[in-house]
């Protein structure tokens, strides 16, 4: 049994301008989702870098710092004997911002871009690759 075209083409029609919905909605979401995936950049960038010298300071030095500061973390290493350069405290200092910005949509009054996640990326390289040689 076929239906009538009179009773198809509302269907094909409701379906057509469901599935451009969907699309348009989709469209939506990646470009949400790939805003979103900057702040989380450079929140995984801090994390990364205070996990990595919180356990250099422990194996060092036996204590467990309780801060989530990677500025203190480096006062602490400067304590322990070892020099700490210049460009590696002001990626940390920038770093630390992300901690708390990236969790808090209201912390931040603008939107992650692409460039501020690429600068975090690398100032946590540059903060790892100095604590390796600790």
């Amino acid at each position: 049994m076929f239906l009538a075209p009179s009773v198809v083409r509302p269907i094909i029609q409701n379906s057509k301008l469901r599935g451009i919905d969907k699309l348009e909605g989709l469209s939506k979401e990646i470009e949400k989702m790939r805003r979103t995936l900057y702040d989380i950049a450079c929140f995984s960038s801090q994390q990364a870098a205070e996990l990595y010298l919180k356990g250099k300071i422990i194996v060092k030095s036996g204590l467990k710092p309780y801060t989530r500061s990677l500025v203190e973390f480096l006062r602490i290493i400067e304590k322990l004997g070892y020099e700490v350069p210049e460009d590696v405290m002001k990626c940390s200092k920038e770093l630390g911002e992300h901690y708390t910005q990236a969790r808090y949509p209201d912390a931040r009054v603008t939107e992650y871009e692409k460039e501020e996640a690429g600068r975090a990326i690398k100032c946590m390289e540059e903060i790892l690759n100095y604590a390796e040689v600790l």
